[in-house]
């Protein structure tokens, strides 16, 4: 299972990147994969493979329900997520602000499945060029009932109506209670009004500060 699910990450063709505060339209669908490849010698934590499959949908113009999965800890944690994200307050202004609440698991051979429950802010404001977020997320685990919080700040710059070049920070506290710290900078392309690619590099600012080359992909429907 595990493989048809990395499988599908990296081939599945899924361009919105302003996810967060910004409001899924309803019926629309978002669907986002990619993963790492090409990892220095010795990347292990906290960048590794990666694979990640994140979708979206439009339940309202108020409402966007998605699922979210991902692996860590070299491969050997998987975390999924169903949730909700709803705005708070103005929802036409440049500045959006909204929250989530998601219910999931986390997996591995040697603990027992863990149901995790997760609340999310989220801050986002747009301008003529491009965008600045901030997306923070904490979690709680029924076992190791610990709360372990992430926060991802981005600025996006449109380059072209085709190409855009996008900066992550990504913070958080892993599940060996290490906190990590990676930065992601790329370069995304815009192959038609559906289909968006991004291709970049992600830099381990923590634990064995590896490497590796970093693709994801969009789709909007």
């Amino acid at each position: 299972m595990r493989l048809f699910v990395m499988v599908v990450c990296i081939f599945v063709l899924p361009s919105e990147i302003k996810a967060g505060a910004w409001a899924r339209e309803k019926g629309q669908i978002f669907i986002s994969s990619g993963g790492n490849f090409l990892l220095s010698d010795g990347a292990k934590l906290p960048v590794h493979y990666d694979p990640t499959l994140y979708l979206e949908y439009g339940l309202s113009d108020l409402l966007t329900i998605g699922l979210d999965y991902h692996t860590a800890d070299q491969g050997r944690i998987d975390t999924g997520f169903v949730f909700a994200r709803f705005p708070l307050g103005d929802t036409t202004g440049s500045t959006r602000l909204a929250a989530s609440l998601a219910f999931g698991a986390r997996v591995d051979e040697f603990n027992p499945l863990e149901r995790l429950v997760q609340g999310g802010l989220f801050w986002g404001h747009g301008y003529d060029k491009g965008w600045y977020a901030i997306d923070f997320t904490g979690t709680y685990g029924n076992i190791d009932t610990i709360f372990r919080s992430k926060a991802d700040f981005t600025w996006g710059y449109n380059i072209s109506d085709r190409w855009t070049t996008t900066l992550q920070l990504q913070t958080g506290e892993g599940f060996s209670d290490d906190v990590y710290a990676k930065i992601n900078p790329a370069v995304l392309f815009t192959i038609n009004d559906t289909h968006r690619i991004s291709l970049g590099a992600v830099k381990a600012l923590t634990g064995d500060e590896g490497s590796a080359l970093k693709l994801n992909i969009w789709s909007t429907f």
